[in-house]
């Protein structure tokens, strides 16, 4: 296709797509739960555990969805399962107005209302991207997740302030689905299966790449996993063990972060605005986390990533006591910069240790596990503070959980199939010693190892 006269490959078109529905699918289901809350607590009397277990009940249903969503990714594309997840998610969300009873309420916010815009969101797009995309992997998976970040920066304070205060919850939940409806129908619309189907490479065209990327993307190919074959690798299962105890600080501080910095003193007002300084350096970093996961050891990268994530969430542990606006929002900015990385790296180690010709499949059996581990979370950490009457013990496990998945990122090897033949290693490798004078060499075409 071609903009302003001059070609462009469509695979930016997805990643655009990509992110703008992450942002809306992210930001009415979990972004927007925090301002809420309050407000919903307040008049129904409902205790925290209760108010965050709908969204433990959406977890658990999405452990079913994902396992048959993946193929199903990978043989129709993501356009049909984003509409169908449309024509679930708008009225769940206008129904959101009409909740008197707790029943109602875990019906149409857990079973309807977070599986239909998880669906619509994360996993679906991210195959997607995955699969235009082979050497510009990170950069696109990078852009791309900026829609999630972008969703905690902006929903909660647009919510509260423009929406919840002028004209009430309910109200406002009718306006979300509006807003739903307008951002999210024609990005989903834009969506295609695969480079292929349009006589297009991952990366481009055949007169848009060089050889040796044409190579690399048939590598990728060929070499890609079938789900057996995937079930046979021991890097499937700390794939999914990293990803899943991770998840679990990031949902913490997203559900809960209002509450905690309420209970420190921060006004109404203040809280949404702190969290999101988590968001806005969350959003900030993502594309040079790509950057780097095109250009160095994706282990490397999430090692760095959780490290620093899980140091984050000890300075906002130790920064909420004092009260300190700067403070809080400087701490939360650290574990933001560091956790940004998660989405990018993830969808990195899925689509380079797996291939992505097979790539719904098997992240369809990865998915619901990691999804039954972070299930509880929102519960758990919300049931923590009704008995304990602190945050900080169920935060301090969520930053050891962080440390332990930055260690684990490190355990990881390459399934034997998809690791480089030795010569193509050596001469890589002699690449890296002695400068090329080719311009065509490119630190991203060098960075796979053996694993």
């Amino acid at each position: 296709m071609t903009i302003f006269g001059r070609p462009v490959f469509y695979g930016w078109v997805i990643v655009v797509a990509a992110f703008v529905a992450q942002f809306v699918a992210v930001g009415v289901q979990t972004s927007v739960a925090a301002v809420f809350a309050p407000e919903m607590v307040a008049e129904f009397g409902w205790s925290r555990f209760q108010f965050f277990f709908a969204d433990t009940i959406g977890q658990l249903l999405l452990m079913v969805i994902g396992f048959m969503l993946g193929p199903r990714v990978d043989r129709f594309g993501a356009r049909p399962i984003m509409l169908s997840a449309a024509v679930v998610c708008i009225p769940a969300l206008v129904l959101m107005s009409q909740v008197d009873e707790y029943w109602q309420y875990i019906v149409v916010r857990g079973v309807f209302l977070v599986t239909a815009a998880s669906v619509s969101g994360f996993l679906v797009v991210s195959i997607a991207v995955s699969k235009w995309f082979v050497v510009k992997r990170g950069q696109a998976l990078g852009w791309t997740s900026m829609g999630v970040s972008m969703a905690g920066l902006f929903w909660p304070t647009f919510t509260a302030a423009i929406l919840i205060e002028p004209l009430g919850w309910r109200t406002a939940w009718v306006v979300l689905a509006l807003c739903y409806a307008v951002i999210f129908l024609p990005s989903a619309l834009l969506m295609r299966r695969r480079p292929e189907d349009h006589g297009l490479l991952p990366d481009g065209g055949p007169t848009q790449l060089r050889p040796e990327q044409i190579q690399q993307a048939a590598h990728d190919e060929s070499t890609s996993l079938t789900r057996s074959e995937a079930l046979r690798s021991s890097s499937f299962y700390l794939i999914v063990l990293i990803f899943g105890i991770s998840v679990v600080g990031i949902f913490a501080i997203l559900l809960n972060g209002v509450f905690f910095l309420r209970e420190h003193g921060l006004s109404a007002a203040q809280a949404p605005l702190a969290v999101g300084a988590f968001s806005l350096f969350s959003m900030l970093t993502k594309p040079p986390w790509g950057w780097a996961l095109d250009r160095w050891d994706t282990r490397v990268v999430g090692f760095v990533s959780f490290a620093l994530g899980a140091i984050g969430f000890v300075l906002v542990i130790n920064a909420g006591p004092t009260g300190n606006f700067a403070i809080i929002a400087g701490a939360l900015a650290v574990m933001g910069a560091g956790i940004g990385g998660n989405i990018p790296i993830q969808d990195m180690f899925w689509a380079e240790y797996f291939g992505r010709r097979y790539l719904g499949a098997v992240r369809a059996v990865g998915f619901p596990v990691a999804m039954g581990i972070s299930a509880l979370t929102p519960s758990l950490v919300a049931l923590a503070y009704d008995v304990i009457g602190s945050y900080d013990y169920a935060f301090y496990v969520c930053s050891g959980l962080w440390a332990a998945s930055a260690l684990l990122c490190l355990m990881l090897r390459l399934p034997a199939k998809r690791r480089m033949p030795l010569e193509t290693l050596v001469r890589r490798i002699a690449a890296l010693i002695t400068p090329s004078t080719n311009p065509a060499a490119r630190p991203a075409d060098q960075k796979r190892g053996v694993g």
